[in-house]
């Protein structure tokens, strides 16, 4: 046997391989023959808590200061996989304890939202995995802590801003949520970052908190807007990026997105008749995003379009009004509805 439990076997008998017979001394006057070692005691007074998984990860034995380390008790977890507990950093540790051994000092174990930091060891085996865990010390435990306010604090605001989008519009809440999904995956399949991500999703969540200011007798009419009405709807850009300004922590191109959502990629469309790539690239995910959505639910004015309708319209209008990389990658990746582009392509052709 080896890795942690080398010295400390679960089974109380070393292996014949591993038995070793101490070289005899000559006798001493006063001498007290030493104690036999007791295994189970050893491993009770583990400072550390010792586990041993199975080829499929679940927890077969546990020894140590289990409880006092992981803070979560035996029956709780025994028989049950370690990674609904431990939690690596995907970062750092992509393949988490199917590495052949390893050592990470940003863990977390935990159950039901509750979590503490550990530090981990662990050993793979043909058959198992053996390891430990450790309480880090003062200053990991403070960076840790902080760590983990910050993470809360930051889920507390994506939950606010989702909440804020949606009850500003509370007829067009299923819309805002449909719609910041798409654009946040038209986001990812673009390779954003993080931060682009963040504020792709957020300008998504309030690209229409201008309409508050907009009479409900106008945004509810059924049938065409008069050229005063629509004249005040084309405002809501604009109030939406007033009202968000005093927000000193929503990021500048949250803002951009709600500034400019209905821009167009020829400059024909408004506030500001940006052309192109001079519109910020979290607006024109969102534009995408919010259009199709639009387009595919029903109205006071109209009827939902078909999926495939609402593709074949994106398309006809890729170039003109939406960014025509965008609108392909949309169509192909996130709606599965690539083959609308060949169907174009072949019409042409004929």
């Amino acid at each position: 046997m080896s890795g942690p439990f080398r010295r400390f076997p679960f089974n109380g008998d070393l292996d014949a391989s591993e038995q070793t017979v101490p070289s005899a001394r000559p006798l001493v006057q006063d001498d007290v023959p030493e104690a036999e070692a007791d295994d189970s005691e050893l491993l009770r007074c583990q400072p550390s808590a010792l586990f041993l998984l199975d080829q499929a990860g679940m927890l077969m034995r546990i020894g140590g200061n289990w409880q006092g380390v992981t803070g979560l008790l035996p029956e709780h977890v025994l028989g049950r996989p370690l990674h609904q507990f431990l939690k690596l950093p995907l970062g750092s540790h992509p393949r988490g304890l199917y590495a052949e051994s390893g050592v990470c000092e940003e863990a977390s174990i935990g159950r039901g939202g509750l979590s503490r930091r550990v530090r981990i060891v662990w050993q793979r085996g043909e058959t198992w995995v053996a390891g430990s865990l450790e309480q880090p010390g003062p200053a990991a435990r403070e960076a840790y802590e902080r760590s983990e306010k910050l993470r809360r604090a930051e889920e507390a605001l994506e939950q606010t801003i989702a909440c804020l989008g949606t009850t500003l519009d509370p007829v067009q809440g299923q819309h805002v949520m449909r719609m910041t999904s798409y654009a946040t995956r038209l986001g990812e399949i673009y390779g954003l970052d993080a931060a682009g991500l963040r504020s792709v999703r957020w300008g998504a969540a309030l690209h229409d908190v201008g309409k508050a200011r907009v009479p409900q007798d106008i945004l509810n009419k059924r049938g065409p807007l008069s050229a005063d009405e629509f004249d005040v709807v084309v405002q809501h850009p604009v109030w939406g990026a007033e009202i968000l300004e005093k927000l000193e922590f929503l990021p500048d191109a949250a803002r951009q997105a709600v500034l400019h959502h209905h821009e167009r990629w020829d400059g024909q469309g408004y506030p500001a008749g940006l052309v192109e790539e001079r519109i910020p690239i979290s607006a024109r995910i969102v534009m995408i995003a919010d259009v199709f959505d639009a387009l595919t639910s029903d109205r006071s004015y109209k009827d939902a379009w078909t999926p495939e309708a609402a593709g074949e319209f994106l398309l006809r209008e890729s170039g003109r009004a939406f960014d025509p990389e965008l609108v392909q990658l949309f169509l192909e990746r996130v709606l599965d509805l690539g083959y609308l582009d060949q169907d174009a392509g072949n019409e042409t052709d004929s």
